[in-house]
């Protein structure tokens, strides 16, 4: 019988981290530091592995202020779009999702839908969205950015940090760092503040 290697957390997988940062056995009721998203989301960039610290847009059927976000440098972030769950309008297409990769940022969560998938598919830019709808949004309400949001289980604050794969979403207040490459198991995380 071969032992189980232990979790690689340098590789950045949600899975390796949450066998790290999430020590309580699943049916344990406790307030985990690491929070996981619901399994709500489908994996529609070019880029499946991403992570960064967040900023948010909260936002119902308008994106003005997705683009002007994407229009920053992005600095490795990762944008947080609260969309209210909305399926009937797009609130990324092509052109700002091409706009966001530019300008640095490593990916987009979207509490709604996107557009021009098969485009956002060949960039170099993770993005995970509850589905794909041709309308683009409207354009009267921008809506709010940098507040709390609550989506798939899960309260985000500006400044917390993310990591998306094809298993799922963390959500962390804290960077979650190793203290030596040589110790996976020894979790250290940088305070970044509260929320």
């Amino acid at each position: 019988m071969t032992a189980t290697p232990p979790p690689d957390t340098a590789r950045g997988a949600t899975a390796d981290l949450a066998d790290v940062f999430i020590p309580e056995p699943v049916d344990q009721v406790s307030q985990r530091k690491v929070q996981i998203m619901d399994p709500i989301f489908q994996d529609l960039g070019g880029k499946l592995r991403f992570s960064g610290q967040v900023s948010i847009v909260k936002c119902f059927e308008n994106n003005p202020l997705v683009r002007k976000a994407f229009e920053q440098p992005g600095n490795g972030r990762v944008l947080v779009v609260d969309g209210g769950g909305s399926k009937r309008c797009a609130l990324l297409g092509d052109n700002i999702a091409e706009m966001a990769y530019k300008n640095g940022w490593s990916g987009a969560i979207i509490y709604g839908c996107i557009r021009d998938s098969e485009d956002i598919a060949k960039m170099p830019l993770g993005v995970k969205a509850l589905g794909t709808y041709p309308l683009k949004s409207s354009k009267r309400d921008p809506g709010l950015s940098d507040v709390p949001v609550t989506i798939a289980g899960v309260t985000v604050c500006p400044g917390d940090w993310v990591y998306a794969d094809k298993d799922g979403i963390l959500v962390s207040k804290k960077e979650l760092k190793l203290l030596t490459p040589m110790d996976p198991l020894v979790p250290h995380v940088k305070d970044c503040g509260p929320c």
